[in-house]
């Protein structure tokens, strides 16, 4: 009874850990892969003695340990920046990301994923063609 519930808990922590997204590294991670095999290496040792409950305890602490610190110098690839999340494009860099040749559709998803509000007039609208800035795009920032 006492192994099933060191599992039992185990896995929730692990599964806790797991749920972690909005770090920049793998601590997380590490943590937890760490700890599973550190509490499986332990048991076994533990066991061979007559103390697998408490080996697979000291095991699972001593690698959640270490892999956090192997984790912690890991970082997690394509992590955005909250200030990419949230601040709002301006025309001028909508007007930028156009003429660098990224697609209406990426240019469309900047735009709502920073939840930008514009209010164009005719001569923005104008302006906006003449740079190139293609018709979906206008649209979507008009909130057609």
């Amino acid at each position: 009874m006492k192994k099933l519930f060191v599992f039992l808990s185990a896995a929730a922590f692990l599964a806790a850990l797991a749920g972690c997204e909005t770090n920049k590294t793998r601590i997380a991670e590490g943590a937890g892969v760490g700890g599973a095999v550190g509490a499986l290496a332990g048991g076994i040792i533990g066991y061979q003695s007559g103390h697998a409950v408490q080996g697979a305890l000291i095991g699972g602490a001593l690698g959640a340990g270490g892999g956090a610190a192997v984790g912690s110098q890991i970082n997690k690839p394509n992590q955005p920046t909250q200030a990419a999340q949230t601040t709002p494009l301006s025309m001028t860099q909508i007007v930028n990301l156009s003429k660098q040749g990224t697609s209406s559709d990426e240019i469309i998803n900047r735009i709502k994923a920073s939840n930008s509000k514009f209010s164009l007039t005719t001569e923005d609208v104008d302006y906006l063609k003449k740079q190139g800035v293609s018709q979906r795009v206008i649209e979507a920032m008009q909130g057609l």
